[in-house]
């Protein structure tokens, strides 16, 4: 672990997680931090889709010779892998050399993991001066990190909506919208994916802003399998509205790591949330897998998850996530096997079964299940 990872290692900030933007903002506004210093920035917010727009859209910008940087979260293997600039992963050193700088204003204002990880990118960031800055939101959107009142003059997109982290954001998808939303500007244009009509209309009936609806038939016949064909076109109408063109759709670019990753006969496509196991379900409904490798962190539905998963395969192994303390710590049902230790559930899995196998749910999962695929020859 780098100097940063030490350092929140024992925090465990989620115990006690204030939703607000007081921390960060004043974190910030003392570090000296201008917007100006990050070009145009795109800020997208979402249930689903998030992290595949973004890296559709970074990509998209790097091929036409822009600076761009990005932040994403989670991230699979490494934290630098949140920061990136210009195909750039940030440095142990540059990250040590930026939160030693800063360590004060971190210590000061208690920021929290998540806060921390985003101001060392706005830092790094405007070292480096980008033409676009692509932030993707980590949990909900008002309150998130990301949104902080130091940065206003954006572009503001919307990904899929759904059910996600209600312990913080609330079980009322008008609730979990208006969370979202929260990201919005007043003088902000918005672009808004493919979502069901009620979305569209509520998020209409809430504010005045100029909305860029994107209708499903824009995604289809694209060289991209659902759901990413979506994402795809959302990029794509960002690329369109910051260039006023098109992308060339004869470039292929890249799905982020653990989507639709295939390494022998292990696939790793995480989805942290119900609408992305349905989505899950509908991408991979023809496809026989001989077993399933799942989980979830505890504020999610591991039964609703499972019965889901059980429509693609009729084993379905459950395990936990170590060291993680939002994760299930148990799981009774009848028709699956629970094995605590991830590494013991994929040696199980790989034991038993001799087809296919699907790694989903949490992305913390695949990470742990693709590092050990890297360690291991006989996988």
């Amino acid at each position: 672990m780098n100097k940063f990872e030490n350092y929140y290692a024992e925090k465990h900030e989620f115990k006690n997680l204030e939703l607000t933007l007081a921390r960060i903002d004043d974190a910030v506004n003392e570090s000296g931090f201008t917007q100006s210093t990050l070009g145009e920035i795109i800020h997208i917010a979402g249930t689903n889709g998030k992290g595949s727009t973004s890296y559709f859209l970074y990509q998209m910008l790097q091929n036409s010779g822009f600076k761009t940087a990005l932040f994403t979260s989670p991230h699979i293997l490494k934290i630098n892998e949140r920061i990136v600039f210009n195909n750039n992963e940030i440095s142990d050193d540059d990250m040590d050399m930026i939160f030693e700088k800063h360590k004060d204003i971190i210590i000061k204002y208690n920021l929290s993991y998540f806060e921390a990880v985003f101001f060392i990118a706005l830092i790094y960031f405007a070292q480096n001066n980008p033409d676009y800055t692509i932030l993707e939101t980590g949990l909900g959107g008002r309150y998130d990190a990301t949104n902080t009142s130091l940065i206003n003059d954006k572009l503001c997109v919307i990904t899929s909506m759904g059910y996600d982290h209600a312990a913080y954001l609330g079980n009322n998808i008008y609730s979990i919208i208006n969370e979202k939303l929260g990201i919005v500007r007043e003088n902000s244009n918005i672009i808004l994916a493919y979502n069901k009509p009620y979305v569209y209309n509520y998020i209409k009936s809430k504010i005045n802003n100029s909305i860029d609806f994107i209708d499903k038939s824009e995604s289809e016949n694209s060289s991209y399998p659902y759901p990413y064909s979506e994402n795809f076109s959302t990029a794509n109408r960002i690329y369109k509205t910051l260039l006023n063109k098109e992308f060339d759709k004869n470039i292929l670019l890249q799905l982020p790591p653990c989507r639709m990753e295939q390494s022998g006969r292990i696939v790793l496509d995480g989805s942290h949330n119900m609408q992305g196991i349905l989505k899950i379900r509908n991408t991979w409904k023809k496809y026989n897998f001989d077993a399933i490798l799942t989980t979830v962190t505890n504020d999610r539905d591991i039964k609703n998850t499972v019965e889901i998963l059980k429509t693609i395969s009729n084993n379905i192994v459950v395990t936990t996530l170590p060291e993680n303390i939002r994760s299930i710590d148990s799981f009774n049902d009848d028709s699956v096997k629970f094995i605590s230790s991830p590494l013991e559930a994929f040696d199980f899995i790989l034991k038993e079964y001799k087809s296919n196998i699907l790694v989903t749910g949490s992305f913390y999962l695949c990470a742990i299940i693709k590092e050990y695929i890297k360690r291991c020859s006989n996988v």
